[in-house]
């Protein structure tokens, strides 16, 4: 009676193995249910968490550096604007020109600061205006975990924030003024342009940090879920060889026992 159930406690054992074997094998997976092993379960699924989280922390960071490519786009532009409106204002310096001649200056110096509010006014990233300073400050994840965020603030580039729209060249002493404060506004708009460009270096360097922390993490996970499949071949394998013997001594034993029965008769 004791072999019969020693036979049957190693079928059953057997085909445990086997059945946790082709599971392994089908599915990829070392780890198909809690019992399989109860901690490696819950680490992998921790590291699981922290990938996809991950994964859209660097989506944000990719918007995150579109958005800011978006503005220096602008900014180069409005800066060029600058710049011509001061090439204007020098201009304007010169005594030989009379009244319509900085009139007609000061004319081109309207038109280029009208494109300058287009362009802040129009200058939009999903729907959402960048420099017209309705933003404020945007707060963006930059990490899986609480406090992984970057600050991002643009501001407000229309003429009259910049200080252009009230440029007058006709006078010399507007002249004057308009240099002084020309060359003010284009070294604000320069710093500025400087800040968005080491925000987008920064982020850069923060999607290539954590794109090389998210291929560590995964290749741990894999470690500890994904199948060995060598090793899981060979489990089968002997599982097999376990279960056709463990089948083969309860078949005997069975047999053994009909034996005995029919020499009592």
């Amino acid at each position: 009676m004791l072999d019969s159930i020693n036979s049957a406690g190693a079928l059953s054992a057997s085909q445990n193995r086997l059945q946790t074997a082709l599971q392994a094998l089908n599915s990829g997976s070392r780890i198909n249910s809690a019992a399989d092993n109860p901690a490696a379960m819950a680490q992998s699924a921790s590291y699981s968490v922290q990938l996809s989280a991950a994964a859209q922390a660097m989506n944000n960071i990719q918007d995150g550096i579109s958005l800011l490519g978006t503005a220096s786009g602008a900014f180069d532009q409005i800066a060029q604007g600058l710049q011509d409106i001061r090439t204007l204002a020098v201009k304007a310096g010169n005594a030989s020109l009379n009244t319509n001649d900085l009139q007609a200056i000061q004319g081109q110096i309207g038109q280029i600061s009208q494109g300058i509010d287009q362009i802040a006014s129009n200058t939009q990233f999903n729907g959402q205006n960048l420099l017209t300073g309705s933003l404020g400050s945007l707060n963006l994840q930059v990490g899986p975990n609480a406090g992984n965020t970057q600050s991002l603030t643009l501001g407000n580039l229309s003429s009259a924030s910049l200080g252009i729209a009230a440029v007058d060249v006709t006078t010399t002493s507007g002249q004057a003024s308009a240099l002084s404060a020309l060359d003010l506004t284009i070294q604000q708009l320069n710093d500025q342009r400087a800040n968005v460009g080491a925000l987008q270096a920064g982020l850069t360097s923060s999607l290539s940090n954590l794109g090389t922390a998210s291929e560590n993490l995964a290749a741990a996970k894999s470690q500890i879920s994904d199948t060995n499949f060598a090793q899981s071949a060979s489990d089968l394998a002997q599982a097999k060889v376990q279960q056709q013997a463990s089948q083969h001594a309860l078949a005997v034993y069975n047999s053994t026992q009909k034996n005995v029965l029919s020499l009592l008769k």
